[in-house]
């Protein structure tokens, strides 16, 4: 998992600026968390729906980790409004 965090975030680099990018891999690890958590519901067998749950909460523990790292000041300059022209 954290060797797929790592090509994610080298893809990302690339494409997004350096402030987007720790958000950017956090939404990512969570939105796969929730569809792997989706998976695992749907899983009949016991072993392979724990498997997958296991799977899907170190991919929040791990988005989370990396949320850590986001600077309130990171933030604030994604989300916030500029006036000046661009």
């Amino acid at each position: 998992m954290l060797l797929g965090a790592l090509v994610a975030t080298l893809g990302l680099r690339s494409i997004l600026p350096t402030d987007a990018l720790a958000p950017a891999i956090t939404t990512l690890l969570f939105a796969l968390g929730a569809a792997t958590a989706a998976f695992a519901l749907l899983c009949r067998r016991n072993q392979a729906r724990t498997a997958w749950l296991d799977i899907a909460g170190l991919l929040t523990f791990v988005g989370i980790a990396i949320s850590i790292l986001i600077e309130p000041d990171q933030m604030v300059r994604l989300v916030a409004t500029s006036d000046q022209p661009g």
